[in-house]
This record gives structure tokens, sequence and C-alpha cells, in this order.
């Protein structure tokens, strides 16, 4: 069997590479982009069942020439601009790499006549802020997207929506909410967070920056994500919608104090505006009861899980 992991170098589909090598004996076909940072997936560069393709989403051959050699039974779309912040400042690149870049994967499977089992992953972020009758959000909830990264995404789930009702494409969509853990980048909160406390113990540098630290999440664990997305790629629910995330919820600032807690430095807290965004979602808690009657899945790990992973990464490279 042969999967293609597209952002296989991210913090995601590092994991999913991962994941896959260890529980199966595919061969993992990963698309990255050129001059890509590797260091999530260093560990796998020698592997003789890893191959990496180098490209870009947005540049069409590149994305055919690694559907077509790769030849995939599965694949898991991960690749993605998927910076809500760097979206304010690159709407653009944003809109190209995520709508554009998600029909060029469609249309070169099309094109070369494969059957692979699609995992076109988006985000809970095309719900927007919901009111407060339509919390849990469910995956019949209206969309309201309030970002460019969002906007985009929604993009992204019409063209999963419509490549599957034309072309009767083997597509399961998927809507993640806050998902945490080992290699999360430190351009998102709660990693950004434990990265600052793990070099102010080293530095003496006792500040945690942060923004808004009122929003309510609900976090789930990468390795129940993880989980989550292997089993849509085993199952044959295509055209499906699914809310994915964990079962416990907090706000921001909890988490925060959750993480100085575990260190036994007085750091102090300091808002930075330049973290604020223009438009912020600061509600979202998902209903996941389709998915988890669907595959009788649920979340093994906790909150306390996630906190210890990444202060303990962050601990490990700073």
């Amino acid at each position: 069997m042969n999967t293609l992991i597209t952002g296989i170098t991210g913090f995601v589909g590092s994991h999913m590479a991962d994941y896959i090598l260890e529980h199966t004996n595919d061969h993992v076909y990963g698309f990255k982009r050129w001059m890509e940072d590797t260091k999530n997936i260093d560990h796998l560069i020698d592997n003789p069942r890893v191959t990496l393709f180098s490209g870009d989403l947005v540049d069409y051959a590149s994305v055919d020439r690694a559907v077509r050699l790769s030849n995939p039974n599965k694949i898991f779309h991960f690749a993605a601009q998927s910076f809500p912040e760097s979206s304010f400042k690159n709407p653009i690149i944003t809109l190209h790499t995520n709508v554009l870049g998600t029909t060029h994967l469609f249309e070169s499977i099309k094109t070369n006549e494969l059957d692979p089992v699609i995992v076109s992953v988006s985000t809970s972020e095309v719900y927007g802020m919901p009111k407060e009758d339509e919390i849990p959000i469910k995956e019949t909830n209206p969309i309201r997207a309030a970002n460019p990264y969002s906007i985009s995404k929604v993009g992204h789930d019409l063209m999963s929506q419509y490549y599957y009702n034309a072309y009767g494409m083997k597509i399961i969509t998927t809507r993640m909410f806050s998902h945490e853990g080992a290699r999360r980048g430190k351009e998102f909160a709660v990693s950004s967070f434990a990265y600052q406390i793990a070099k102010g113990e080293k530095s003496g540098n006792y500040v945690v920056k942060h923004g808004n630290l009122d929003s309510i999440r609900t976090y789930n664990h990468i390795d129940d994500a993880i989980e989550a997305y292997w089993l849509c790629s085993e199952s044959d629910r295509y055209g499906e919608i699914y809310n994915i995330g964990g079962d416990e919820t907090c706000k921001v600032g909890d988490a925060l104090d959750a993480m100085i807690k575990k260190s036994n430095k007085p750091f102090i807290k300091v808002l930075d505006e330049e973290r604020l965004r223009p438009t912020d979602i600061t509600l979202q808690i998902p209903s996941t009861e389709k998915f988890k009657n669907d595959f009788n899945w649920k979340p093994k790990k906790t909150m306390d899980n996630i906190w210890n992973d990444l202060l303990e990464y962050w601990r490990s490279i700073v």
C-alpha cells in the first residue's frame, strides 16, 4: 500500500508519517515545499519506506508528479497555509495555497484516473463565531468564516464536496478543532506559551507574552487526532464531513496558567497587542458525536498530557 502525505514536514503530517510507519507496512510518500525545513522528519529521511517529493501546491506540475509517482492508495491532505495570523498579512497567498492548491491535487487524481481514499483536512475555523444557541458546534452549523485562512478553508471544503459529487472521488472531509502536542509551531498560542516558558527557564527572562486569554477552546492531543485521521482513511464514509476534537474545554488563559504552574520559575504574563487578531473566534466547543458514533472513537489523552508534552518538547530544543 502507498500513502501520500501532503505537508509531511508539518506538525500533523510528520506525526501521521510516524503513525503509518509504526502501525502498517505502507510506503510513505511525502510532499513538501521546496527548501522546507525538515526538522520534524529528520529521523525519517534515511528510512527506506519513505520517499519525499519537493514542490508547491500552487505549482500543478510538482503536485502532479508526486501524485503520479506515488500512485497512492490513500492521501492525507494536510498541506496548507495554516496560520490565521499570517492570512491577515498574506490573504492572496493563503487563498492560492488552500483553494487552488487543493484543486491541483484533486485535478491530478482525476486526470491520472486514480482512486485513492482522500482524507481532506479542513478546520473548525470555517464555523466562525457561533451564536450561544449553536453550542456545541455541529457539522450542520452555519459557515461564518472570519479571516482569510478560514475563508480559504471554506473553499477547500467546497472543492472537496464538488469532486466527491461530480466525480465520485473517495473524499472524507474533517474539521479538526484545536489539537496540540510536540512539534506544534510556536506561531500557535499554547505552543508559544510552552516555548516562552522553556526559553525563560534557561535565560532567566520570566515573561510570557500573550494575546487574547479569554478565548474558549476544546483541546485534542495530537496522538488522538492522528488516530482519528487514520480511522477515516480506513472507512468508506465518502462525502461525509466530520468534526473531530477533544472532550476538555478551557480558556486559553487557563492553559497558560497550567503551564506556568508546571515551572518552578516566577513567570509573569504580559499582553502583546501584536498577538491580537483583527477579528477573533473566541468560542469553539465542538459536537463530535457524529464521528464518535460512526467510528467508535474517543480521545484517550488529557489537556494535562498536552501541556506536559509541549513543555517537554520545547525544553528539549531551546
